[in-house]
Order: structure tokens, then sequence, then C-alpha cells
């Protein structure tokens, strides 16, 4: 069963936790977008970057999920794609499972697409089943984050030593250098052994992670790239332990010991960065501008640690007046060690994000692009606090110097504390960002606000391959080009000729030609056809493509296509239609095919006739309290509930005549039946659900007999009604977020739930291709469900206070739905993935329900307002040269990039000059 193929994919794409990072699919041979021929027998992947065979494998399940491949994954075109062979396959959906092992970062990435071979189809919004379930590796990211701490506090600590302290001039601390130097001795070797430690641990923990991901013993994690990496990382972490412990034994520091430790540290950032972004992308220079972003940023951060956790101590251990002066002295020569480290961030940093990802859109929506956002900002904060300590700290005790009365030290290490704490939240976000998704993995499904034009199909025929594109795919003047070969992308060597014919025969159009010219004829290429197809108006077309063979027979493919404007091409226009009572409280509206609109009315025993001819309503009253939903019967007479009154009741549209029928008690009969939801079937049989006992009941007018249906286990709370094609009642529950069918002759239940449950699923309506569409009211949205497949696809609403509730369709086929507590009603394109919001224009309206006339204009009722109201939708032409304009207008990145980073250079720059200045002034101005 298909539903089999679904579950398959459903498991492996969101029960294991994985990104869509490192490495993500960028294409599948066959398409996800279009069927292969049948007797396809292989599947090929790509990927964003190397992945290892020995962890890596594709399977192919057949639609009752058995496994089909020919268990020989193995490599198609270098280390980047994979492919497996299968048995010639026949028509019919698969789903193809895949497993890869990155060689970069060593993550461990399931995923999953369906397929269609021969004469099938896959229902479009399947296609986005697949999606990621994390955005981040947490566990990897949490494992790396002390070593990134640790080797930057490490390298940060000796670079700081070495350029900063090591080269000052001690002259004015001789006769305490000797106590300095061993105290400053021992807190150089505490923090740089914490940083070696937090590295050590993190080793550990990189391992234990990748061991427990793959499900494999530790000996062979190291046998993979990955542990190839994180063995040479070990290695060097150790070489490091032993330089310290032999640094320790010490007492004072040199450049010359300090040397070996500044090499073998800047090859541990190495490895950082041979398992990161700018590695995945094969390139060399992202992997040095990754380096060199890592190795300054190191600097900054860890001199930070340094000057806090070191320098500033050791100061405290001389005489005041010296203290001061000497953590005076050194602000400009941190000043000009970090300027220059955010001058060089400020150019590998955007110039690699060019390399990883240079679509502005993508950036902007993904996690990865809001985590930069929040680093760049944590690192303004920085850079802030050290313009605070130049032109706050410094400036003042320059003017204080004279006097003899400067503090610098004390308001130095309170504010370089926050600095610190600032770098530790930075380099926790390097962390998720390093272990995290790339833009172009994690949206790779066009936005439901997107307007996407154009239409584009692969088709195959016995012999030949039609490669159809259509744009914009719109009423009006389109433009077709068409590629045709064989299935190997070779030139037929007997055809030239293309024949395209368009044709309507739901508004009689018979075929009419359209002209079409060879525009493009390269020997073992495809032969490419264009011309002009023109659709009159929106709806159905066929169009038939056929390749004009000389030596064999012609072969041609229909297209049956559904031509349609985008919501975004639509003009709304609400019309309203106020209610002769004040009093009344007007709720479901039906359609009667008759050209009379029905209301039900939740304030009055009354039911509403408003006439599309005259615009006029009438009413007709009964013994009762209210009417709330209503149904018409094959005879066209309109039922409707009355729940106070425990009872049903129809009005004969004809004569106008009431007859009422009061449902029996059910049990528990200790309380009352809340009967809700009404619906007839094809047979006049009338389906109540009764929403406070479990039960849906059946009454037959014929017979007049009560059958009580119920349901399984407790609280259910059944709700909404429909019918669909084959005559089976469909019923949601609210209280299970369940949806099931009865089969009327039987009674025979069948139920259905998603995962997670449906959130109070309270309206239900079936389109033209049998999908059944489930307002989710509580779940702030709508869902599709497809009783084929067996699958659910869930469209969220913008609006987070809206309550979708009633549901209608339009004249093309699009989803409307109330939303009753706001004063908008949504509507959704299923076949362009695009959903809009039409405002209404009195004031708390209350909209719940929705109908459709006999020319497929969408009616509402107000019942707040006491009004009904009317969609008008006017079409709107799209222009080809339109849109290419407004493509071309998208800002790029390199025009936000460019001038930022100029912007940089230059700030540093100025900067960089103040420091040196800053510098020499007060080197003469303290040993003076």
């Amino acid at each position: 069963m298909k539903k089999i193929a679904i579950i398959l994919l459903i498991l492996s794409s969101v029960s294991i936790p994985f990104v869509y990072a490192h490495p993500f699919t960028e294409e599948t041979i066959p398409s996800l977008a279009s069927s292969s021929p049948a007797g396809t027998t292989e599947v090929i992947v790509y990927y964003s970057e190397r992945v290892d065979i020995d962890f890596s494998e594709i399977k192919v399940f057949d639609s009752e999920g058995n496994q089909i491949d020919n268990k020989d994954t193995s490599y198609y075109e270098g280390e980047v794609s994979l492919i497996v062979t299968t048995p010639p396959l026949e028509d019919g959906i698969y789903t193809a499972s895949t497993k890869v092992l990155s060689k970069v970062d060593g993550h461990l990435v399931p995923s999953a697409f369906l397929f269609a071979v021969g004469d099938v189809e896959i229902d479009p919004s399947l296609l986005d089943q697949e999606r990621p379930s994390e955005i981040i590796f947490l566990p990897e990211a949490g494992a790396r984050f002390p070593g990134i701490i640790g080797q930057t506090i490490v390298l940060g600590a000796v670079i700081a030593s070495l350029m900063i302290w090591g080269t000052q001039n001690k002259q004015l601390i001789k006769e305490e250098l000797e106590k300095i130097e061993n105290f400053h001795h021992g807190k150089f070797m505490s923090i740089t052994g914490i940083g070696l430690m937090l590295v050590f641990i993190s080793d550990i923990l990189m391992l234990a992670i990748q061991t427990i991901r793959l499900e494999i013993s530790p000996i062979v994690v190291i046998g993979t790239d990955f542990g190839t990496i994180w063995l040479a990382r070990m290695i060097i972490t150790i070489i490091l332990l032993g330089i310290w412990f032999g640094m320790d034994k010490r007492k004072s520091l040199s450049k010359k010991n300090q040397i070996p430790m500044l090499i073998v540290s800047l090859g541990l950032i190495s490895t950082t960065s041979l398992i990161g972004h700018g590695a995945a992308t094969g390139q060399m220079a992202p992997l040095v501008l990754d380096y060199i972003h890592n190795l300054v940023a190191a600097v900054w951060i860890g001199g930070i640690f340094y000057f806090v956790f070191a320098l500033l101590p050791t100061f405290s251990q001389l005489r005041e007046k010296n203290r001061e002066k000497m953590s005076l002295l050194l602000i400009p020569r941190f000043s000009i060690a970090f300027i220059i480290s955010v001058g060089i961030v400020i150019i590998t940093g955007p110039t690699l994000m060019w390399f990883l990802e240079s679509d502005v859109g993508l950036i902007t929506e993904s996690v990865y692009g809001q985590l930069i956002i929040l680093k760049i900002t944590i690192a303004a904060m920085m850079i802030g606090l050290g313009g605070f300590f130049q032109f706050k700290v410094q400036k003042n005790a320059e003017k204080n110097f004279q006097s003899g009365k400067i503090s610098v030290h004390r308001k130095l290490k309170r504010s370089l504390k926050v600095d610190v704490t600032l770098g530790i939240v930075l380099l926790g976000i390097v962390a998720l960002l390093a272990n995290g998704t790339l833009p172009a993995g994690e949206i790779q499904k066009v936005d439901a606000q997107e307007i996407v034009y154009g239409f584009k199909t692969i088709e195959f025929t016995e012999n030949v391959k039609f490669d159809i594109d259509i744009s914009p795919f719109s009423s009006g003047t389109n433009t077709i080009l068409v590629k045709v070969s064989d299935f190997e992308g070779n030139q037929l060597y007997d055809s030239n000729q293309l024949k395209v014919k368009v044709s309507n025969p739901s508004k009689a159009i018979s075929p009419i030609e359209v002209p079409m010219e060879l525009i493009k004829q390269n020997e073992g290429k495809p032969l490419e056809f264009q011309g002009e197809l023109t659709f009159g108006f929106s709806g159905e077309w066929l169009v038939e493509i056929e390749a004009q063979r000389t030596e064999n027979a012609s072969e041609s493919k229909l297209l049956n296509l559904l031509v349609k404007p985008r919501l975004g091409d639509i003009q709304t226009q609400i019309i309203e239609y106020e209610l002769p009572d004040k009093d009344a409280k007007p709720l479901f509206p039906i359609y009667d095919g008759h050209n009379s609109i029905w209301i039900s009315d939740a304030n009055a025993s009354r039911i509403w006739q408003f006439s599309l001819d005259s615009q006029k309503f009438s009413s007709y009253s009964f013994d009762g309290l209210v009417t709330t939903f209503l149904t018409q019967d094959n005879k066209g007479r309109i039922w409707f509930v009355d729940p106070p009154r425990n009872q049903i009741g129809f009005i004969d549209t004809q004569t106008k005549q009431i007859t009422t029928k009061t449902i029996p008690k059910l049990d528990p009969v200790i309380s009352d039946n809340t009967p809700l939801f009404i619906k007839a079937d094809f047979d006049g049989n009338i389906w109540i659900t009764i929403i406070n006992k479990d039960r849906i009941v059946k009454y037959s007018p014929e017979t007049d007999e009560f059958e009580e249906i119920v349901l399984s286990g407790k609280e259910n709370l059944p709700f909404a009604l429909t019918i669909d094609n084959d005559g089976k009642i469909w019923y949601s529950t609210t209280g299970a977020g369940k949806i099931g069918y009865i089969e009327p002759k039987t009674n025979k239940i069948t139920e259905f739930s998603a995962e997670p449950l449906l959130q109070g699923p309270e309206a239900l309506l079936f389109d033209d291709d049998g999908n059944l569409w489930i307002a989710e009211h509580t779940g702030l949205g709508i869902a599709k469900f497809n009783p084929v497949l067996e699958t659910f696809d869930r469209i969220s609403i913008p609006n987070e206070e809206a309550l979708p509730f009633g549901m209608t369709l339009d004249k093309y086929g699009n989803i409307w739905f109330a939303q009753h507590t706001v004063d908008k009603i949504g509507a959704y394109d299923p076949d362009n993935n695009n959903l809009i919001e039409v405002p209404v224009p009195t004031e708390s309206t209350f909209v719940q329900f929705m109908t459709s006339d006999g020319d497929d204009n969408v009616w509402f009722v107000e019942q707040q307002a006491n009004k009904i109201g009317t969609v008008k939708i006017t079409e709107t032409p799209v222009i080809a040269s339109q849109i290419q304009t407004t493509g071309g207008s998208e800002l790029k990145y390199t025009e936000i990039a460019s001038p930022l980073i100029a912007l940089g250079i230059i700030a540093t720059s100025l900067f960089y000059v103040k420091s040196i200045q800053d510098k020499r002034r007060l080197n003469s101005l303290i040993n003076s």
C-alpha cells in the first residue's frame, strides 16, 4: 500500500534526529518533481559535501514497504554523490531512504524522498514531507563548545603574553619585576591549564558523541575521515599538555619557552577549521578564511581572558601607583591588538559567508542567519565596551594623572569581566553555527507566501523525453519551451519538428495548433523549440505535444493543465448585506442550488433565506429555540439542528413549511443530548453528531427511525461531518484530535490520526481532487488529508489569534477559510502553495462559516455584525516582462557586504591610528 511508503518517508525524515546541514541533498535522480520511465534501474543522490561510503547508504522501498534495491550503494561521480542499483522498476511510487556520514565534520545525516515511476503522479504536497527535524546538532555543539573556549584561551593568552606583555617596557617596575614575573607565570599557567583541560574534555566528548551516533566502537570511529582529524586534535592536545607541564616547572616565562606552545596552538585551531563549513565547500579560499577568522577571534577574545585573569591580577601585586600606571599603559597596547583583530574579522567574516551562502533572503530567513546576527550584536557590544575603555576610562585617567589620583585598575577589572561573559556567549554561538544548518540546507522549499510563476515538467513517452517549460503559466500569452530528446538526453535522429496543440473541451474550444520554432540544434544535445501559447481564460486546458518522426511513429504527450491566477494576482472586493432584524445572530450558510442562500440563526427559532436575485432576506420560524448547522438532502429540503431542544428539522424550500423531529435520549440518559453538526447522505439519510456522548446518529426520514453509531474511547467530542464522492460519511473528533469515516451501509468506522494529533479539527471540506481539508481550530492552521495515501500535510496561518473555522472553495480551487476572532478571511492556493488574508470592512464580525454559490463565489456570515458577505474576485493579467523586472531588483549580498566591509576597514584604521598615538603619548607622559 502507498501509505507504507509514506510511513517510511516520515520515519526516515522526522523520527531520526538530524539536520539538513552537512551534507544536505542537492539533487536526486529520479527527480522528486517528475516521473521516471518504467524500467528505471538506479537511484542517484548528489550531496553538498563529501560523504564516507563506509557509513553511507541508499535504500529503495516499494509501496508495500519492501526493500527492493540491490544493496550495492557506491560512489557515483566522486565522493559527493551516491548510487544504488535496482531491478527494473514498474509503475508506482517508491521511497528512497538515505543515510550519509560527512567526511568533513562527521555528522550523520538521514533523509528520505519519494519518486514516481511510469504513469504515476505524486501528490505535490508530499514533496514537502521531507524537512529538517533539527536545525542544529545540539549534542555535537555541546561537545565542541568547551574545546572552542579552551583553544581560544590558550592561543589568545600565549599571543598576548608574547606580543603585548613580552614587548612592554618594564623599567617602571624594575624593582618589583622578579616578584611580578613569578606571579605572572603562575597566573599564565593557571589560565592556560584550564584552557587545555577544557580542550581535552571536549575531545573525549566529541569521540563519545560520534561513537553513539554511529553505533560503533571508538576504534572504528577513529578510522573515519572525521576520526583522523579528531586523532590529530587529540595528539596536539597531548603535546600541548606536555609543553604546559614543562613550562610549569619553570619559575618565569620567556619568549623561548612560549614559542612551542604558540606553534602547536596554531595547529590546534586548524583542526577546528578542518571540520567546519569552510572545509565542506572543498575550496581552499574558504578554508583559509575560516582559519584566519578563528585565529584573530582567539587573539581578541582569548586576549581579553588573559588581560582579566592573568595580567590584571599580576598588577594587583604592584604598589598602587605603579599598578595604576601599568594598567593605563596597557589599554592602548591591548586596543591595538584588538582593533587589528576586529579589522581582520570584518573582512574574513562576510567574505567567508559569501562562499557559504550569498542569498540574502535565505540568510535572513534561516536560523543560521539569525545566529549570525546575534553573533554580530554581541561582538558590537564588546567593541562598544572597548570604546568605553578608550574614551572614558583612559581619557579620565590622563586628565587626573598629574594630580596622582588615577583609578584604572579596578574599573578595568570590573568592566572586562562583562567582556569575558559576552565572549563566552559569543563562543557558544560559534559552536552552534559550526554544528548548524547552512541556509541552503535549512530552507529548501518555496515559502508559502512567495509567488512563483511558471510551469515545468519532464514527460516521457515510449521512446521520447519532453522537457517542458511554460512561463508565466497564466491566462493570456505564455512562452512554451520544449526540449526533445531520447532518455539519455541525445537528439532524436529522425525528428526535427514539433507540433503543439491547445484546447478546452469544457468550453467547446477545438485544438488550436501553436507555431513552434526550432531555436537550438547542437550535435549530441536535445532539440529546443519555442512558441507562444495562449490560454484565453483561467481553467483546465489540454496541451498536446507531439514529436514528429520520419522513420518511426510520431510520439505525443497530452497534458491536462489547470491554469489559474496566483493569489497575488487577484483583486478582492467584499460586498456585505445586513439582515433586517438587529437581534439576529446568523451562523451557518448553505447554498441550495436554486439561487438562494439559507442561513441559520443562533439567537432565534428561525431560518433565513437570502435571494441572490433580489438580494432580499426572508425568515421562517418554527416551534423551537435556535438553529445552528444546516444541510440539504436529495429532495432539496434544508435541514437544521436545534441543540437546546434536542431536535432536528427541515424546511421545504417550495412550500416553506417546517417540520421538526426530536432526537431520542441516548445513553447515559442522565444527561441531555447535545446535537451539533448535521449532514445528509446521497440516500436522504440525516447524520447528526452528539458531541457530549461520543455518538453519531443516523436518521432515516423514510422509516422515521434513529440509529446510533458509538465511537470507541471516551471524550472524542464528535464535531464536523461531510461526505465524499463514494458516499462515506466523514467526521472529526475535536476531543481526540482525529478524523474518520463511516460506511453508510454497514456503519463500519475507520479512523485516522496525524502526528502530532490534530488540534481542534472542527470543519471538514473535500476539494475536487478528493483531498479532505481540515480546519484545526486551536492548531492555528488548516490540514490536508489524502485518503488514498493516508497522509496529512499542514499549512500554518500567519495570524496566531485567528482560530480558523469553516471552509469553502472558489472557482479556482482555492481554499477559503473563516478566522472568527479577527476581521479577516483567509485563502490558500494548494496548487502554488500561496496564502493571503482578505480584510472584512466591518469590525467585530465573528466570521465562523462559509459557503459557495452556483458560480463558486465565496459567501460568509458575520455573526456579531448581523451580516452576510461575498468576495468578488477579479483576475489581474500577468505580464512576463514585469515578473523578470521584479526578480532583478532583489538585493544582492555584495551590495550589503561590500560597503560594510569598507566602512569597517575605515573605522578600524582610524581607531588603530588613535591607539598608536595614545600609546606614544602615554609612554611619554608616564616615563617622563
